[in-house]
């Protein structure tokens, strides 16, 4: 349905979804009806979305693929009441008035510069909960003055910000966002003192649940500097080269439930997991390294419930003991040796002789294949 024909009886729709029409050429956001809209979803990237058609008072939700422009839509700034922002389409800079966005609790951007910059202003958006770009700067918060309100320059409500680039955990920047719960950051320089970024102060944060960190080259010693607060629940790693021996750091972990060791995380070729770490591990993600023996048994991840081997070519099998694991559930195999792909085929046979129905086995082989149960 092209903008142009909606009819009358949706003129008092409260959520406006628009969708590519190949029927219509021309598109005009001016016909959008926004007598009583709330919520605007764009999904038509030949649709231009001007705001200014909207009702200000109104609108609690914007997502926008704002045509072919990598302009970020300034006149958005004047939607006071927004809670929820996201564009799209590859933006280049914020404006710095977007702080007068005073009620806005998630911004969700994707960037055409990998250097994108987040403006000093953003610090004063004090109802941020969440704030997801594909890489950013983020700027050291300002410098407090006395007749400043704390609260201008505390984000107290953020709980997730990511991608943050090369982000550094002084002191002074986790005061300023103490209730944090998710971090997703990406090094790209190379160092040598790598003391300038505070690693050990991320045990700073109680609330905190949820680390992704992503390299572009290889830093082995980046456990044993981390300090991680016993709150962490979640932690994927890519990139860092790790030896396999410092995986009993995170194996440490008491309440860890989610760890995925995306590509080049760890290097070697032989894992000997210990006892009495991964307590509380329920899912577990290998993907892209040159692991040849994983010597584990059911005791090692004693809670374990979903289990995904990704590109795991030197793998030579999947040990006995997981399939031994009674919370497992699944596992999945993507682009393995053909070894490991027998001896999870093996562990499935095993369970559904065991009375085990419910256990699942998903394979995608090098033929692109897959086997399901």
């Amino acid at each position: 349905m092209s903008l142009q024909s909606l009819p009358e009886k949706i003129i008092s729709l409260r959520r406006v979804s628009i969708h590519p029409n190949k029927q219509t050429n021309h598109r005009h956001a001016e016909s959008l009806p926004t007598s009583t809209v709330r919520s605007v979803l764009n999904f038509d990237p030949t649709l231009s979305l001007s705001v200014e058609f909207l009702n200000s008072r109104l609108i609690r939700v914007l997502d926008i693929v704002n045509g072919n422009s990598s302009n970020f839509p300034t006149e958005t700034v004047k939607l006071l009441n927004l809670r929820y922002l996201a564009c799209l389409n590859g933006v280049r800079e914020l404006p710095s008035p977007i702080h007068e966005l005073r009620n806005l609790q998630t911004l969700i951007l994707s960037c055409m510069e990998s250097s994108f910059r987040l403006p000093l202003e953003i610090w004063r958006m004090s109802r941020l909960r969440h704030v997801h770009l594909d890489s950013v700067i983020l700027a050291d918060p300002p410098i407090e003055r006395v007749e400043e309100e704390i609260s201008l320059v505390v984000l107290h409500d953020l709980q997730s910000l990511s991608t943050v680039l090369n982000f550094k955990f002084v002191e002074d920047i986790l005061r300023k966002i103490p209730n944090l719960k998710k971090l997703g950051i990406l090094f790209d320089e190379i160092r040598e003192d790598w003391s300038v970024y505070c690693l050990n102060n991320l045990a700073l944060l109680q609330n905190f649940e949820a680390l992704k960190c992503l390299f572009n080259w290889s830093y082995k010693p980046f456990l044993q500097k981390l300090i991680f607060p016993p709150s962490l629940k979640k932690l994927t790693l890519r990139g860092c080269f790790l030896p396999w021996e410092d995986m009993t750091i995170i194996g440490s972990l008491k309440k860890l439930q989610v760890l995925k060791l995306k590509r080049k995380a760890f290097s070697g070729t032989v894992w000997e997991p210990k006892e009495g770490e991964f307590l509380q591990l329920k899912f577990l993600l290998l993907e892209e390294n040159n692991l040849e023996d994983w010597n584990a048994e059911s005791t090692h991840f004693p809670k374990l419930e979903h289990l995904i081997l990704d590109n795991c070519q030197r793998l030579k099998k999947v040990p006995c003991g997981i399939g031994e694991i009674p919370t497992l559930q699944k596992s999945e195999l993507y682009y393995c040796s053909d070894s490991l792909v027998t001896s999870a085929k093996d562990i499935y046979e095993e369970q559904q002789e065991l009375g085990n129905e419910d256990f699942q086995v998903r394979i995608v082989e090098m033929t692109a294949e897959a086997y399901e149960t």
